[in-house]
């Protein structure tokens, strides 16, 4: 049971803890038959029978969650720690940063207000191209007219549409 030859032993002796070495422990081991040694920091201390049990059941849960952790492959993130990085910094902050999201929302909807300022034209090949995720390639098949075509119209289209949101 003991994986180690503890220095100290630790007995109880009229509500004292009376100090032996190991070797006087195992000279007297009929005297403290029946009682109960938990091993602590290399040395062997009498205890209750209710710290007993209690330090033993601990043992096995502790030993359980290791044995269910290693089998799901959970890990710490405190075992990246060193000097120079600490491993709960690469986790990620999933809660949403609601100053940035209300930002982006007004410029958004800044957004939507500028493009019905553009011809109907305009808002179709945006449409095309952003919403839809068509290349201009396509579109240009779509119309019947060259790539470069298209391409000179969205850049005149996004240059007009920054211009009316004066970015």
């Amino acid at each position: 049971m003991v994986e180690y030859t503890p220095r100290k032993v630790f007995v109880l002796d009229d509500g004292r803890y009376l100090e032996l070495s190991y070797t006087e422990f195992r000279q007297q081991k009929g005297t403290y038959y029946g009682r109960k040694f938990i091993p602590l920091h290399g040395m062997l201390m009498e205890v209750s029978a209710d710290a007993y049990k209690a330090f033993y059941k601990d043992k096995r849960r502790q030993k359980y969650l290791n044995e269910r952790s290693d089998d799901n492959g959970d890990f710490s993130y405190d075992m990246l720690t060193t000097d120079e990085f600490n491993g709960e910094d690469i986790l990620v902050d999933e809660v949403a940063d609601t100053a940035g999201q209300a930002e982006k929302n007004l410029l958004l909807d800044k957004l939507r207000q500028t493009i019905t300022l553009l011809s109907a034209d305009e808002q179709r090949l945006l449409h095309q191209l952003f919403k839809q995720r068509l290349s201009e390639r396509t579109i240009a098949d779509m119309y019947s007219v060259s790539q470069v075509a298209i391409h000179k119209q969205k850049t005149r289209t996004l240059a007009k549409l920054k211009k009316l949101l004066k970015i």
